[in-house]
Formats: structure tokens, sequence, C-alpha cells
């Protein structure tokens, strides 16, 4: 059955009501209906991260009785309009997908609208006001989750002034991504509080090429500089690649390096003090609850019953190996940071009657790496 004209304007009263009272939701053992989630993702890339994203997305769906559906996708606003139209084309029932930009989805919501599919967001908050007004009053927007990027960067840039950094050298995704924006925001918001100096910002590197010509003419340009901030970035390796252009130049350890997003080199460059903070985690958090909000808005148990659900997920800092070091093993491995079961009792609500967005956003309050080396170490 798909769900699409299950609810496309005929989700009578009488039929919500059976869902929610007739039966007790804690009670049911029986799957849902069957359904389909829609999800543009660059399954081809082999960054652990990228994979991890995927399996956590994956083990929502799966654990609410689903089935995952991917296209490959450059996570460009035109690439992913055109992403959404194949997905409804396979009949799925709601589509997950991390924005590029906000003007797109109006088109999106359209489309979603058009269809009757559900839709979601995930990384992105909507940081213009008309638009996101428009998509919380549309019927197919499920909501979605996003970091406080703003706050972050600003902590990250007193954490290394904290450091002894007076100088800093940033690096950035593309102007425009409503992330990179509000992470810029944020660090010259933190550099005026901490009276660090932002020397440059190199933006939309994607290549290890481009970011040694960076590092390598920062340390040209800028003999004052005491730290590097990676605010975001879709380079593989951006650290290590940090790392050697430094070497290459004696400045390893000198120079303080921080980034925002976990990577899985960290641990060792922690361990040498060549490397010193990290802010992330929310590369796991963030698609898995922004996979529970659609998923559960798809089969008939919104976790909010005024409208589209949002959740601000929560960033975590790394400062030492033994944190890497258990990030890597819990959080890149194959298993999700909830695993299935953990999402059918604690953030499905077809199967749990008491779970709501309070109590998905209690319950990931207590999200870190020590929380998740504790629930699953068990199992290893």
């Amino acid at each position: 059955m798909n769900l699409r004209k299950f609810t496309a304007g005929v989700l009578s009263f009488s039929l919500a009501a059976s869902l929610f009272a007739a039966v007790p939701v804690s009670a049911k053992s029986e799957a849902p209906e069957p359904f389909k989630i829609g999800f543009p993702w660059d399954t081809a890339n082999t960054d652990p991260t990228w994979i991890s994203i995927y399996n956590n997305v994956e083990a929502v769906v799966e654990a609410a009785g689903g089935e995952l559906i991917n296209v490959t996708t450059d996570n460009s606003a035109d690439e992913l309009i055109n992403n959404v139209s194949e997905l409804i084309s396979r009949g799925v029932d709601g589509i997950l997908l991390m924005p590029a930009a906000d003007s797109m989805l109006p088109t999106v919501d359209a489309m979603c609208a058009d269809a009757g599919v559900y839709w979601g967001t995930m990384f992105r908050t909507i940081s213009d006001e008309a638009i996101r007004e428009a998509m919380y009053e549309s019927e197919w927007f499920a909501g979605g989750c996003n970091e406080d990027d703003e706050a972050c960067a600003a902590n990250i840039v007193k954490s290394m002034s904290e450091m002894g950094v007076t100088d800093l050298g940033v690096i950035n995704i593309a102007k425009g991504d409503t992330s990179s924006d509000l992470r810029d925001k944020g660090a010259a918001q933190g550099a005026e509080e901490a009276g660090v100096n932002i020397l440059n910002t190199t933006y939309d590197i994607s290549v290890t090429t481009d970011m040694t010509k960076t590092i390598e003419s920062y340390i040209a340009a800028y003999p004052e500089m005491n730290g590097i901030l990676v605010l975001g970035t879709y380079c593989e390796a951006a650290i290590p690649t940090i790392e050697k252009a430094l070497a290459d130049h004696d400045k390893a350890g000198e120079i303080k390096v921080g980034r925002i997003d976990f990577e899985s080199e960290l641990g060792t460059y922690l361990s040498e003090d060549t490397f010193h903070v990290a802010y992330g985690g929310q590369q796991q958090i963030d698609p898995l609850v922004s996979a529970v909000i659609l998923v559960n808005q798809v089969i008939g148990t919104p976790l909010s019953e005024d409208g589209p659900t949002n959740i601000i997920t929560p960033y975590l800092e790394m400062t030492d190996a033994q944190e890497a070091e258990d990030f890597n093993q819990y959080f890149l491995g194959e298993e999700a940071v909830y695993n299935p079961e953990e999402i059918k009792d604690t953030m499905i609500r077809y199967y749990n009657e008491d779970v709501n967005k309070e109590s998905v956003e209690e319950l990931i309050s207590t999200f870190s790496i020590a929380d998740v080396a504790a629930r699953h170490g068990e199992t290893k």
C-alpha cells in the first residue's frame, strides 16, 4: 500500500482516532503498512563519515519496517530537485534530503505536494523567513533537524583562543550554503568576543591539492598565524592534508588546528598534539533523528500534532585521543548510534505511544561519545 494515496487529503478524523485510541500503540507488535523512504545520497563515497550518515538513516527506516530507496546526488540544488523527481517516480512515500539552499525548498514542496509525498530535511535550518513560514504551513513538510551552527562556530573559536590562538586562518564550505553562512557568522562573533583576528577565509575546497595550496599560501602570507580552523569542508582527508602541509613547513604542533565535523584520523594527531579540538557527532545523530521525524510522519504517528517537527541536535566536543578512538569504533562502524531495537522502542511512536518530540529531545540530551560507547560497547 502506498501511503501517499492513503494520506492525500483523506486521512479522516475517525481513522486518526482509531490509530491513536482504539488500539494502544505500545501494544502493537505488527509492522505498519509497507513504506518507502527516498534518500538522495552519494553512496559511492568511501569516506567513513559519509557511509555512517547513510547507515543511520537506513537503521531508522528498517527499524520501522520500511525500505530505503537511494539515488546518487552531488547535493547541489539542481541535482537534488532532479533526485526528488526521480524518487517520486519510484513510488516513495517520503523523501529525506540535505538542502543546498533555502531557495530550492518551495520547488521541492510543490513537487511533493503534487505527488502526495512527505519530505524532510537534515543538517540545515531554513534561514529565509518567508520560505520558512511557507514550509511550516505545508501539509507535506514533516520537518527535520539542524544544529546551532552559529553557536558552535563561536564556541570553537573561543576554545582555540583559550589555547593561545590570536590569529586564525579559516576554511569553509561554499558561500551561500546555509550551514556555511551561519558558521561564518558564529566564527566572527566568537572572534570578536575572544579578541581573535580572522586573517582570511577560503571557501569551497573540494580536493586535497587545493587544500595544500591554501595552507601553504596562509603560511607564506601570514607569519603571525598561530591557528587554523576548518569550519567545514567536503574535501576528503582534510586534516591529514593540513597536517602534512604544516609538517612540511615545520609548523606541526606550533599552529593550533581545529575543525567542525569529526573525521576518522583525528586520534593520531590528538595523541601527537598536532591537532587540538573538534566539534562534531552531529553527522550521525542529525540524520538519524531527521529520519525518525520523517518516518513517524509517513506511517501516521507524527511526533508533533501541530505541524512540522524541528529538533536541534547537539554538537559534541573532542579533545583527546581516547574520545577519538571511541568515536571511530562506535560512530563510524556499521551500527548506527542508536541500534534498530533502541530506535523502535524509544523513537517510533507506532510502537510506543509515549514517544513524541519532547521524549526524543530528552533522549538525545544525553547523547555523547561516552553514551554511545557505554550502550554499544557491551555488545561488542
